[in-house]
Parts: C-alpha cells; sequence; structure tokens
C-alpha cells in the first residue's frame, strides 16, 4: 500500500510506502509542479528497472556470476496525444564483471518472462476498483 498527501504547493506530492519510506512526486514548472521530483510517468519506469533490475543481479548472482557494476536505462516513447501513455519502452542494460554472457541474456529473459511482477502488471492490467470520500 502506498499513500500520496498533496503538500500544498502546486502540484506536488509525498508517497509514503508501509515502512514510512517517502518520495516526492512533481512535475515541472511549466505543468504547474516545482521541479523537485519525480513525475508519474518516470515512476513507472523506476518500478520497471528496479523490478527487473533486482531479478536480474539476483538470478546472475545465483548463477555464480561476479557483478562489479550493474546499470539499466529505461527511456520511454510517449503517445503525443492525452492519454500520454508509453507506446514504446527502451531498455539499456550495462553489466560489469566475470559471468557469461549468456547467462546476462538468460537472466534478463527470466525478468522479463517470469518473474518480474511490474512488467506482468503492465503487459496484463489488473481490474481497477475506485473509491471516493
Amino acid at each position: 500500500m502506498v499513500t500520496l498527501i498533496w503538500n500544498k504547493k502546486g502540484l506536488q506530492f509525498t508517497a509514503r510506502d508501509e515502512q514510512g519510506h517517502n518520495i516526492i512526486v512533481d512535475t515541472d514548472i511549466e505543468s504547474g509542479g516545482l521541479g523537485q521530483g519525480f513525475k508519474p510517468m518516470e515512476l513507472l519506469l523506476v518500478a520497471l528497472a528496479g523490478c527487473m533490475g533486482m531479478d536480474i543481479v539476483a538470478i546472475l548472482q545465483k548463477k555464480g556470476g561476479k557483478i562489479d557494476s550493474f546499470r539499466m536505462v529505461l527511456k520511454g516513447e510517449k503517445n503525443p496525444e492525452h492519454p500520454k501513455r508509453y507506446l514504446k519502452i527502451y531498455y539499456e542494460i550495462e553489466c560489469k564483471g566475470d559471468y557469461k554472457r549468456e547467462d546476462l541474456l538468460r537472466s534478463f529473459e527470466l525478468s522479463r518472462d517470469k518473474y518480474c511482477s511490474v512488467l506482468a502488471t503492465l503487459k496484463n492490467p489488473p481490474a481497477f476498483e475506485f473509491r471516493v470520500l
């Protein structure tokens, strides 16, 4: 569960999880925000990269790989009209260390096809239930 609270400044909010971690959700100044936090669509990419990154690193390490550094860049191509959803998401993975390339590729495939719950949710959207108090 996450809770989103408006900060009473522009379009800036604080998001909090059940463990008490906070992040600032905002938008650019031109759109009414303060430009001091992640935009919601960027957070979608963060969730996807985080989910897949954790899977890939964990699987690669279980296969005996030694990772010195891992970097994943995701870029979304947006629909120019509303809703400005992502039409395509591009992945770039850079992993340095002592491992077999085929193990890295297999780790990516396992995350993409089996383990990443964020990607699975995007591929098969859940039912939504809204309640306004």
